[in-house]
């Protein structure tokens, strides 16, 4: 009698999400995240590998810097979009890169949004590109309060994930 055994020679693609809320200090250090590690801090040489910086400038506004090279966010004519549940994020995506210190950059985010709406963003990590969605809540005409909600990545190089995408193992069902 034989064993048989079925594997596959790649490991498969997975989303990683954090759904645990992380509120936005409303000073010039912010909040540093890393979304890979799920580390967060007030100062980014406190935050190693940090990838997110949402923090209020010196007149109380929501700006943000991004991390390493390459990374950026979904923009839209030098606006970092606000996204609905379903929207692609992949390489075809328009990314706003670098610093984003610019009152226009945030605008979007400083007027207000809802936990309906999802800020795309791609990272990179060890000479890999990666997407994923942040959902956050902010409030106008500043962006104060602000809460990053949650957050998901495709942990597979170059493969595009959808805003508001999460795994089964967080999405609830009801049997009726």
């Amino acid at each position: 009698m034989g064993a048989m055994t079925v594997g596959s020679p790649t490991a498969f693609a997975a989303i990683v999400c954090n759904t645990t809320p992380i509120t936005i200090p409303q000073n010039i250090d912010g909040v540093y995240l890393n979304l890979v590690t799920n580390a967060t801090g007030t100062t980014g040489t406190g935050t190693v590998g940090w990838d997110f910086n949402p923090y209020a400038s010196s007149s109380n506004t929501l700006l943000s810097f991004n991390g390493a090279t390459g990374s950026g966010y979904v923009s839209s004519g030098g606006v970092i979009s606000a996204l609905a549940s379903g929207t692609p994020i992949d390489a075809s995506s328009t990314y706003l890169t670098g610093i984003q210190t610019s009152a226009t950059a945030m605008g979007t985010y400083r007027a207000g949004v809802t936990s309906a709406t999802y800020l795309g963003f791609r990272l990179t990590e060890g000479g890999n590109t990666y997407y994923g969605w942040l959902n956050l809540t902010t409030a106008g005409p500043n962006g104060f309060p602000a809460t990053i909600n949650s957050y998901c990545y495709q942990n597979t190089p170059n493969t595009q994930i959808t805003a508001g995408t999460t795994p089964v193992s967080l999405q609830q069902f009801s049997v009726d």
